[in-house]
C-alpha cells in the first residue's frame, strides 16, 4: 500500500510535465505544418509586410509609402530578416516558408519568457506547466507564428524587458549601470514596433509611484526617458519627413481623432455581442463588441484569414459560406468556430476568477507579497489601456484597430497570477489537474480544424 501510494504521488508530480511534454510538441507541430501550408499573403495586411521584406532584402533600403502602405512600421524585424533568408539563399531559392520560420524561433523565446516569468515571480512548477501549455496552443499565438510581421517579436520583446526589470531587481540601490543597458535595450524595441512604449511608460509609472521614499530614482527616471528618446531620433525624422508624422502607427490616422470622452467607441466598449457565441462567430455579425471581438480572436478565427484562401474559393457553392469580411469558410469551420468561442468564455470566467481571487489572496497577505507585483500589474493595465485609448481615439473597426495580438504580451501577465490563485485555493492534486488541463484539452479537440491550416 505504501509503494503504491509513493507510485501514485509520483506520477502526480510528473503529470504537469508530461501534459506540457504534449502541448509543446503539438503547439510546435502545428507551427511547423501550417508555415507549409498557409501563405502569409492571405494574413492581416500580408501583401504589405512581404513587399516591405522584399524591399529590404533586393533593395538594401527602405520602403516608400507608393510601395507599400506599412512602410511606417519600425524596420528592425525587417532588418532582421534579411540575415535570416541569406541562410535561405545559401541553400537554395528563398520562399515564403524559410521567411516565416524565424517566428517560429521567437516563439520558443516566447515560450521560455513565460516559463522564467512564472519561475521567478512565482515559483510554481504547476503554474509554469499550465501557462506554457496553454500559450504553446492558443489560436492567437499560433497565427502569429505563421505570419510575417513584426508583431510577435514585439510582444516578445515585451515579455523580455518586463523579465529583465523584475530579475535585476531595478527597484533596488546601485542600478544605474543595469538601468542604462535596459533602457538601451527599451531603445533597441522601439526601432521593432511603437508598442514597446508601453513598458517605458510602465517602468516610469512604477519609479514614480516609489519616488517618495527612494529619492534615489531620480537617477533611473531620467536615462529612461533620455537614452531611448536620443537612440531613437533618427527614426523619428525619418518618419516625419516621409509619413508626417513623429508616431505615426496606422494608416487611419489620417482619419478625425475622436475625443475621448465623447468617442464613438464607447458602445462597443461595453456590449458583448451574443451572436458570436450563438449563431454567427466572424467577423462581422452586430452589434460591435469589445470584449467579444477579443476573446473569438484569441481563441479563434474571428476575421476568417487563417486559412486556405484559394481552397475556399474553389469549393462549390453549396459548400461554403461566405462571412463578412469577404471570404469564405464551411459549416465544419463555422461550428468549429462557434464551440471554441463558447469554450472561450469558459476559460475567460475562471481566469478572470482567479485573478480576483489572487488580488484577493493578496490584499489579505495569504500569498507572499514582494515590490514587482505592482510594476506586473501596471504593465498588464498598461497594455489593456494602450488598446483601449486606440480604440477611443480612432474608433474605426473596419482598420484592423482592435486585434488580440496587440496584447497579446498582457495574456501571460493576466493569466498566470490567475493560475497561481486556482491553486493555492484547490488542495486537491487531481481535481486541480483535472479544472487546469482539461479545458485545453478540450480546446484542442474543438479548434484543431481552425489551428491547423
Amino acid at each position: 500500500m505504501i509503494k503504491n501510494n509513493k507510485f501514485i504521488s509520483k506520477i502526480e508530480n510528473y503529470l504537469p510535465y508530461i501534459f506540457l511534454g504534449i502541448f509543446i510538441t503539438i503547439g510546435f507541430y502545428l507551427r511547423l505544418h501550417n508555415i507549409l501550408n498557409y501563405n502569409t499573403y492571405w494574413a492581416d495586411d500580408g501583401g504589405g509586410h512581404i513587399k516591405y521584406l522584399e524591399t529590404i532584402y533586393y533593395q538594401h533600403r527602405l520602403p516608400f509609402f507608393t510601395e507599400t502602405y506599412l512602410a511606417w512600421h519600425e524596420p528592425l524585424y525587417y532588418v532582421l530578416l534579411y540575415p535570416w533568408l541569406k541562410i535561405n539563399a545559401f541553400f537554395g531559392a528563398i520562399n515564403l516558408s524559410w521567411a516565416a520560420s524565424l517566428n517560429i524561433v521567437i516563439y520558443g523565446f516566447f515560450l521560455l519568457l513565460i516559463w522564467n516569468l512564472s519561475r521567478l515571480f512565482f515559483k510554481s512548477s504547476l503554474v509554469s506547466a499550465i501557462s506554457v501549455s496553454l500559450f504553446s496552443v492558443i489560436f492567437v499565438g499560433v497565427k502569429l507564428s505563421a505570419y510575417i510581421n513584426n508583431e510577435l517579436l514585439a510582444q516578445t520583446y515585451i515579455l523580455l524587458l518586463i523579465y529583465l526589470f523584475i530579475k535585476h531587481d531595478l527597484l533596488s540601490k546601485q542600478k544605474t549601470k543595469k538601468i542604462i543597458l535596459w533602457s538601451v535595450l527599451l531603445s533597441v524595441g522601439l526601432w521593432i514596433k511603437l508598442t514597446i512604449l508601453v513598458v517605458l511608460l510602465s517602468a516610469l509609472t512604477f519609479f514614480i509611484f516609489h519616488l517618495f521614499k527612494r529619492k534615489y530614482l531620480w537617477k533611473y527616471i531620467l536615462p529612461i526617458i533620455i537614452i531611448p528618446l536620443t537612440l531613437n531620433v533618427p527614426w523619428l525624422i525619418y518618419k516625419k519627413n516621409n509619413f508626417g508624422s513623429y508616431f505615426t502607427i496606422n494608416i487611419y490616422d489620417t482619419k478625425p481623432r475622436q475625443s475621448i470622452v465623447s468617442s464613438d467607441a464607447w458602445p462597443y466598449v461595453f456590449r458583448i455581442n451574443k451572436n458570436v457565441f450563438l449563431n454567427y462567430p466572424y467577423w462581422y455579425k452586430l452589434p460591435h463588441s469589445y470584449f467579444s471581438i477579443l476573446l473569438s480572436d484569441s481563441f479563434g478565427d474571428y476575421y476568417n484569414l487563417f486559412n486556405d484562401y484559394v481552397k475556399m474559393e474553389e469549393l462549390p457553392q453549396s459548400s461554403k459560406i461566405l462571412v463578412g469580411n469577404g471570404r469564405y469558410t464551411t459549416p465544419e469551420y463555422w461550428q468549429s468556430m462557434l464551440n471554441t468561442n463558447r469554450l472561450a468564455l469558459i476559460f475567460f470566467v475562471s481566469w478572470l476568477f482567479g485573478f480576483l481571487a489572487y488580488l484577493y489572496l493578496w490584499f489579505r497577505k495569504k500569498i507572499d507579497r514582494n515590490n514587482y507585483q505592482l510594476f506586473w500589474l501596471i504593465a498588464c493595465l498598461g497594455g489593456w489601456a494602450a488598446l483601449l485609448y486606440q480604440n477611443l481615439r480612432l474608433p474605426y473597426l473596419e482598420a484592423g484597430v482592435l486585434k488580440a495580438h496587440f496584447i497579446y504580451y498582457t495574456y501571460p501577465l493576466f493569466t498566470i497570477p490567475a493560475y497561481l490563485a486556482i491553486q493555492e485555493i484547490i488542495k486537491n492534486k487531481l481535481i486541480l489537474y483535472i479544472i487546469l488541463f482539461l479545458p485545453l484539452f478540450l480546446y484542442l479537440h474543438y479548434a484543431w480544424r481552425i489551428l491547423l491550416v
